[in-house]
């Protein structure tokens, strides 16, 4: 991997150990993976399968990126307001009067920064019913460990601080009084901190292809929970990437609870069904015509809503953060979304056009009961008064903001030869 070639001389910096012209790199990446399948009776028809595997994922270039411009040296922003902007074309060739540069936020790797690594199991049993149906239950393992994310590390000095509540009893709260890096803003660490755990089970149960249709339905059972990884936040001061920190820089394992992506029950439906076989027995050759190279199909799905996490707009902590601040009286992912339902039909008829081309006709929708399937909520529970230290419920908490689409109806038409 090329290395940075930059080094911030920043005293407190190297003090601390961040170096700006270094990357770690893991060269231990070890990968044992193991599977089996065993047929332990005489008629096969019960199959025992499972695997375990180590796997690593590599280090996004958008860290690596990242990390090299943004040092405190290549580059460094300067914001001119009012008379200070200078009329086009006019450049400064130095600073203006009273103007100083700011302090920077700089992104540096954690020099015990770790390759993310995965390490997943699985143990199921299949069985056939009779000749054309199975029965299946499956259980998976994910683990994830030395998982990435973005974590401010120049805060320091927790102070407790109470605020009132309307409504409810004070809280108190530690909030961070000093930047021990007087030099900047924000110091970002690149960290392999995080962590997931995953375990879930599905029940399968399917009808193989066989007198001209196909059905299956499973029901997956899992839940997952992590501390909030993320290989993505490298904006500072912007709302979507503020929010994807963990709510307290200096207690990792504070977010350790269910994981943004928990969805604790999904079910899935699905069907094919040919009418062929229907239109060989009609004696007419014209309805014959007309009612061959028919199949109908169709997914319904049902799953459980999502986690979300109860904020308030204001930064909470004083760590510089105001879009990653939990409201007093919650904790990360305490709140559900409303579960989603959609049914996805598709019907289709082949046609012969000539020397064994064929047109088919498509016409499927998606979501077609048109589901009002909610996907992302207002999710600021107080509003702050600074004045009188006073948080107050708001009454637009949890309404929608976006959902996953309303009903969509598709025509096509492709040609085969």
């Amino acid at each position: 991997m090329a290395q940075p070639t930059v080094q911030n001389p920043d005293a407190q910096l190297l003090a601390a150990g961040y170096t700006t012209n270094k990357i770690p790199i893991d060269s231990n990446n070890i990968g044992p993976r193991l599977g089996f399948a065993w047929t332990p009776t005489a008629s096969n028809r019960t199959v025992v399968r499972g695997g375990y595997g180590v796997f690593y994922g590599r280090v996004p270039s958008i860290m690596i990126g990242t990390a090299m411009s943004n040092n405190g040296i290549n580059v460094q922003t300067i914001t001119f307001t009012g008379n200070l902007i200078p009329k086009y074309p006019a450049i400064y060739s130095s600073l203006p009067t009273g103007v100083a540069l700011p302090k920077p936020t700089i992104f540096v790797f954690d020099q015990n920064f770790q390759n993310p690594r995965v390490q997943q199991g699985n143990f199921g049993v299949e069985q056939q019913l009779g000749t054309d149906y199975s029965i299946g239950v499956n259980y998976q393992y994910v683990k994830g460990d030395n998982l990435s994310r973005s974590r401010d590390v120049n805060v320091s000095n927790p102070t407790p601080t109470t605020f009132k509540i309307t409504g409810a009893d004070p809280v108190t709260v530690n909030r961070y009084t000093g930047r021990p890096f007087t030099n900047f803003t924000r110091l970002i660490a690149f960290e392999s901190s995080a962590r997931s755990k995953y375990n879930g089970v599905t029940f399968d149960l399917q009808k193989r292809f066989s007198n001209n249709w196909q059905s299956r339905i499973s029901w997956t059972h899992g839940m997952v929970k992590d501390n909030k990884p993320d290989a993505t936040a490298v904006v500072p001061f912007s709302s979507g990437d503020d929010a994807k920190y963990i709510s307290d820089p200096l207690n990792i394992d504070h977010d350790y609870t269910y994981g943004d992506n928990d969805v604790r029950d999904r079910v899935v439906l699905s069907g094919v069904w040919s009418l062929d076989s229907y239109a060989q027995g009609l004696k007419s050759s014209v309805m014959h015509a007309l009612a061959s190279g028919w199949t109908i199909s169709g997914i319904v799905s049902y799953q459980t809503g999502q986690p979300f996490t109860p904020n308030v707009g204001t930064d909470l902590l004083n760590d510089g953060n105001p879009s990653n601040d939990i409201a007093p009286g919650f904790t990360r992912n305490s709140m559900r979304l409303p579960s989603q339902f959609s049914v996805d039909p598709r019907i289709t008829r082949d046609i012969p056009i000539f020397a064994g081309a064929r047109l088919q006709l498509i016409a499927e929708a998606f979501n077609v009961l048109n589901k009002h399937n909610v996907t992302a909520v207002n999710r600021t529970f107080y509003s702050f008064n600074s004045t009188t230290n006073t948080f107050a419920p708001l009454t637009t908490f949890g309404t929608p903001t976006a959902t996953s689409g309303q009903r969509i109806v598709q025509l096509a038409g492709k040609v085969t030869f």
